[in-house]
Protein backbone atom coordinates (compact mmCIF):
# COMPACT_ATOMS: atom_id res chain seq x y z
CA UNK A 1 0.00 0.00 0.00
CA UNK A 2 1.37 3.29 -1.12
CA UNK A 3 0.29 6.64 -0.49
CA UNK A 4 1.70 9.48 -2.18
CA UNK A 5 1.71 12.68 -0.15
CA UNK A 6 1.59 16.08 -1.50
CA UNK A 7 3.32 18.71 0.01
CA UNK A 8 3.59 22.78 -1.03
CA UNK A 9 6.69 24.01 -0.11
CA UNK A 10 6.77 27.17 1.70
CA UNK A 11 9.29 28.76 -0.29
CA UNK A 12 6.74 29.08 -3.10
CA UNK A 13 4.27 31.51 -4.51
CA UNK A 14 0.56 31.15 -3.68
CA UNK A 15 0.02 30.50 -7.52
CA UNK A 16 2.97 27.36 -7.79
CA UNK A 17 2.96 24.25 -6.55
CA UNK A 18 5.89 22.70 -5.87
CA UNK A 19 4.91 18.56 -5.17
CA UNK A 20 7.43 16.34 -3.35
CA UNK A 21 6.39 12.71 -3.71
CA UNK A 22 6.89 10.43 -1.13
CA UNK A 23 6.23 7.07 -0.66
CA UNK A 24 4.50 5.18 2.56
CA UNK A 25 4.13 1.65 2.91
CA UNK A 26 3.93 -0.48 6.42
CA UNK A 27 6.63 -3.21 6.85
CA UNK A 28 4.99 -6.53 6.11
CA UNK A 29 6.39 -8.66 9.22
CA UNK A 30 5.17 -5.06 11.67
CA UNK A 31 2.15 -2.71 10.77
CA UNK A 32 4.16 -0.28 13.57
CA UNK A 33 6.64 0.19 11.70
CA UNK A 34 6.79 3.01 8.71
CA UNK A 35 8.64 2.58 5.35
CA UNK A 36 9.86 5.54 3.78
CA UNK A 37 11.43 5.20 0.35
CA UNK A 38 13.93 7.30 -0.87
CA UNK A 39 14.58 6.41 -3.98
CA UNK A 40 17.13 4.57 -5.41
CA UNK A 41 17.28 1.16 -3.16
CA UNK A 42 17.31 3.35 0.07
CA UNK A 43 14.86 2.31 2.37
CA UNK A 44 14.62 4.24 5.93
CA UNK A 45 12.07 2.25 8.71
CA UNK A 46 10.31 4.41 11.38
CA UNK A 47 7.65 4.00 13.94
CA UNK A 48 5.91 7.81 12.49
CA UNK A 49 4.91 8.44 8.99
CA UNK A 50 6.18 11.54 9.77
CA UNK A 51 9.37 12.35 7.81
CA UNK A 52 11.73 14.13 10.50
CA UNK A 53 10.99 11.69 13.20
CA UNK A 54 13.86 9.56 14.04
CA UNK A 55 14.70 6.57 12.56
CA UNK A 56 15.41 2.77 13.49
CA UNK A 57 17.32 2.68 11.12
CA UNK A 58 17.98 2.03 7.22
CA UNK A 59 18.45 -0.34 4.83
CA UNK A 60 18.94 -1.33 0.81
CA UNK A 61 15.79 -3.15 1.27
CA UNK A 62 12.59 -2.83 2.11
CA UNK A 63 12.96 -6.41 3.92
CA UNK A 64 16.11 -5.91 6.07
CA UNK A 65 18.29 -8.48 7.14
CA UNK A 66 21.12 -7.70 10.15
CA UNK A 67 23.52 -7.90 6.70
CA UNK A 68 21.92 -5.01 5.09
CA UNK A 69 20.27 -3.23 8.19
CA UNK A 70 22.24 0.10 9.04
CA UNK A 71 20.89 0.81 13.28
CA UNK A 72 20.46 4.60 13.66
CA UNK A 73 22.40 4.63 16.91
CA UNK A 74 20.07 7.84 18.68
CA UNK A 75 17.36 5.50 18.60
CA UNK A 76 19.42 2.43 19.99
CA UNK A 77 20.08 4.94 22.94
CA UNK A 78 16.53 6.47 23.07
CA UNK A 79 15.45 2.80 23.60
CA UNK A 80 17.96 1.58 25.94
CA UNK A 81 16.63 5.23 28.03
CA UNK A 82 13.00 4.18 27.49
CA UNK A 83 13.40 0.71 28.76
CA UNK A 84 15.54 1.53 31.60
CA UNK A 85 13.16 4.83 32.80
CA UNK A 86 9.47 3.78 31.91
CA UNK A 87 9.47 -0.21 31.51
CA UNK A 88 7.89 -0.42 34.92
CA UNK A 89 4.81 1.46 33.65
CA UNK A 90 4.34 -0.99 31.03
CA UNK A 91 0.99 -3.24 31.95
CA UNK A 92 1.76 -5.74 29.76
CA UNK A 93 4.77 -6.65 31.72
CA UNK A 94 3.35 -5.45 34.79
CA UNK A 95 0.69 -8.25 34.20
CA UNK A 96 3.35 -10.97 33.17
CA UNK A 97 5.34 -10.01 36.33
CA UNK A 98 2.39 -11.52 38.81
CA UNK A 99 3.31 -14.82 37.16
CA UNK A 100 6.94 -14.87 37.40
CA UNK A 101 7.13 -14.34 41.30
CA UNK A 102 10.80 -14.02 42.79
CA UNK A 103 12.85 -14.07 39.45
CA UNK A 104 14.23 -12.23 37.04
CA UNK A 105 12.11 -11.69 33.74
CA UNK A 106 12.71 -11.30 30.46
CA UNK A 107 11.61 -8.07 28.79
CA UNK A 108 11.01 -8.74 25.24
CA UNK A 109 10.11 -7.61 21.70
CA UNK A 110 6.62 -8.99 20.47
CA UNK A 111 8.35 -10.01 16.90
CA UNK A 112 7.99 -13.46 17.93
CA UNK A 113 5.96 -14.27 21.37
CA UNK A 114 7.02 -17.23 23.14
CA UNK A 115 4.35 -20.14 23.94
CA UNK A 116 3.22 -20.38 27.63
CA UNK A 117 6.08 -20.85 29.72
CA UNK A 118 8.66 -20.32 27.24
CA UNK A 119 11.71 -18.12 27.25
CA UNK A 120 11.89 -15.94 24.68
CA UNK A 121 14.60 -16.11 22.23
CA UNK A 122 17.80 -14.48 23.56
CA UNK A 123 17.84 -12.04 20.58
CA UNK A 124 14.43 -10.90 21.29
CA UNK A 125 15.04 -10.02 24.84
CA UNK A 126 15.80 -6.40 25.40
CA UNK A 127 16.73 -6.68 28.78
CA UNK A 128 15.50 -8.19 32.80
CA UNK A 129 13.45 -6.87 35.59
CA UNK A 130 13.72 -8.49 39.28
CA UNK A 131 10.47 -9.15 40.21
CA UNK A 132 9.79 -9.57 44.06
CA UNK A 133 7.94 -12.47 45.75
CA UNK A 134 4.58 -11.26 45.07
CA UNK A 135 4.56 -10.55 41.67
CA UNK A 136 5.87 -7.16 41.63
CA UNK A 137 8.97 -5.49 39.50
CA UNK A 138 11.07 -4.16 41.47
CA UNK A 139 12.15 -0.63 40.71
CA UNK A 140 15.49 0.55 39.33
CA UNK A 141 16.08 -3.18 38.42
CA UNK A 142 16.54 -2.61 34.87
CA UNK A 143 19.50 -4.81 33.29
CA UNK A 144 20.46 -4.37 29.32
CA UNK A 145 20.87 -7.78 27.24
CA UNK A 146 23.78 -6.99 25.20
CA UNK A 147 22.68 -9.93 22.98
CA UNK A 148 19.57 -8.22 21.74
CA UNK A 149 19.61 -7.38 17.63
CA UNK A 150 17.49 -4.88 16.60
CA UNK A 151 17.20 -6.07 12.76
CA UNK A 152 16.96 -10.48 13.28
CA UNK A 153 17.57 -12.62 10.71
CA UNK A 154 14.79 -14.86 11.43
CA UNK A 155 12.11 -12.44 12.23
CA UNK A 156 12.95 -9.01 10.91
CA UNK A 157 12.14 -5.69 13.26
CA UNK A 158 10.88 -5.39 16.68
CA UNK A 159 7.67 -5.26 17.59
CA UNK A 160 6.96 -2.76 20.93
CA UNK A 161 3.73 -3.67 23.21
CA UNK A 162 1.11 -0.63 22.65
CA UNK A 163 2.59 1.29 25.70
CA UNK A 164 6.45 1.10 24.25
CA UNK A 165 5.33 1.86 20.87
CA UNK A 166 3.41 4.43 21.99
CA UNK A 167 6.26 6.13 24.07
CA UNK A 168 8.58 5.38 21.83
CA UNK A 169 7.01 7.09 19.17
CA UNK A 170 6.46 10.27 21.16
CA UNK A 171 9.69 10.33 21.46
CA UNK A 172 10.48 9.79 17.83
CA UNK A 173 8.54 12.72 16.75
CA UNK A 174 10.11 15.22 19.11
Amino acid sequence: MFQVLLRQARSTKPTQLNQQLRFLTKYSKNPQIIIHENPPNHFNFSLSSKPNALTIGSSTSNDPKPENFQINNNFKELLEKTLSTKIYNDFTFIMEASTNGDSFMPIYDFREIPEYSRRPYIENVFGYVQVDKSGKIKPETWQKNDMYQICSGKSGLPKFTEYLYETLQEECEK
